[in-house]
């Protein structure tokens, strides 16, 4: 008799976890497992989300199958309960910002806004990415690994006025600064030369249109970087049905923020969303996100200008210098994604190798403070962004 075919539990009930299941099929999913005591008795996908103690009983007789970016926490407490008998779900979501055929995404569906900022600092997400970041930091630091993340800020401006950017168009203390053709194309041979596979984006703390010349950049970046994971976020103010289809041609992911209070689409993401729907087959690389320009988010190191409670850090860790480049119009580079200003240069591309910078003596103290813990560097320990990078 023929053995019958274990059945799976995917570990994590959220975008991965859903992904996971539209790739194995619902005839071989036996159900979810989360962390999430919220998510737990729900549904997902028509199939019931569990903790891990309810299938332990059972564990011989499924396949976990971990899917969720916190995979080395995940494998971490399977190993403690003495499973070793999992897998992880690798799709192109190691790679992705959103991975869904959904155009239109609405992410207060899952995760109500933080109506306080105390509840913003209580919430249960934040548990698990502390975790998450700890572990998946313990494992990179003796590594030490290449960047698998680029942000270019060919322009540093913006023309959103979101509540929540200390680099909104009302608040920006920034000097004014444009990024030279020459720089771009120079710090684009640098990572032709080393066959860049990671993420590519020419945003960072910017609104990326308002760089007349960023369609040709990005025209240029994929011509000379063909393994490397193009994305671009834009808030979509700026964006033409012209631009929208030349920026597709070569993106492989594009994510437009659009900012509305009441979540109604704005004028160029609505046009946007009816050329989607006479062509499905661009719902795989553009997600249109519904955002609320004044909300709570991360205090970004407390710079967030209405982030006025701030908890302290100071024991947790950080994975962003073992994963991100950041780099600014001028060359220098940033200590990372959360340093909107500016306010810490750990090089210059305009002068130095990318590599040199990266493995240089500034970024190692960074990773060294950092794992020690956030207070050991500035501000960071006033940081609620724990981002997997």
């Amino acid at each position: 008799m023929e053995p019958i075919e274990k059945k799976i539990v995917i570990f994590g009930a959220g975008l991965y976890g859903v992904k996971a299941f539209e790739k194995y099929g619902e005839e071989h999913i036996d159900c979810f497992v989360d962390n999430s005591q919220s998510k737990q008795g729900t549904f997902v996908c028509g199939k019931p989300v569990k903790s891990l103690e309810e299938i332990l009983p059972h564990i011989n007789r499924v396949q976990i199958i971990i899917a969720t970016s916190y995979f080395s926490s995940i494998e971490k407490q399977l190993q403690c309960f003495g499973v070793m008998d999992y897998k992880i779900f690798e799709d192109e979501f190691i790679h992705g910002y959103y991975e869904t055929d959904e155009l239109i995404l609405n992410p207060y569906e899952t995760s109500a806004a933080a109506a306080t900022e105390e509840e913003w600092i209580s919430q249960e997400k934040l548990t698990y990415s502390r975790k998450a970041v700890n572990d998946e930091t313990e494992k990179l630091f003796e590594k030490q690994p290449l960047f698998s993340h680029i942000e270019i800020e060919t322009i540093n401006r913006c023309n959103g006025t979101c509540s929540f950017c200390p680099v909104n168009k009302n608040a920006d203390p920034r000097k004014k600064a444009v990024m030279t053709t020459e720089l771009f194309e120079d710090i684009v041979r640098q990572l032709a030369e080393i066959n860049y596979s990671g993420r590519f984006t020419t945003f960072s703390n910017n609104e990326p249109l308002l760089d007349e010349r960023i369609i040709e950049f990005n025209r240029y970046a994929r011509k000379h970087l063909p393994y490397a994971r193009m994305h671009l976020f834009t808030n979509g103010t700026l964006l033409t049905l012209e631009k929208f289809i030349d920026l597709s041609e070569v993106l492989d992911e594009m994510v437009i923020d659009n900012y509305q209070q009441n979540l109604k689409l704005i004028k160029p993401c609505a046009a946007i969303y009816e050329y989607c729907m006479e062509h499905p087959e661009l719902k795989k690389k553009v997600t249109i996100v519904l955002r609320k320009p004044d909300e709570i988010l991360t205090s970004r190191g407390g710079n967030a200008p209405n982030r006025k409670v701030l908890a302290e850090y100071g024991d947790d860790r950080c994975l962003l210098p073992y994963k991100q480049i950041i780099i600014r119009p001028d060359g220098k580079i940033s200590l990372c994604c959360n340093d909107a200003t500016g306010k810490y240069t750990l090089g210059d591309a305009s002068k130095e190798p990318l590599l040199d910078i990266w493995y240089g003596p500034r970024f190692q103290m960074v990773r060294k403070c950092l794992y020690q813990g956030r207070k050991a560097w500035g501000d960071c320990k006033y940081c609620d962004a724990f981002s997997m990078g």
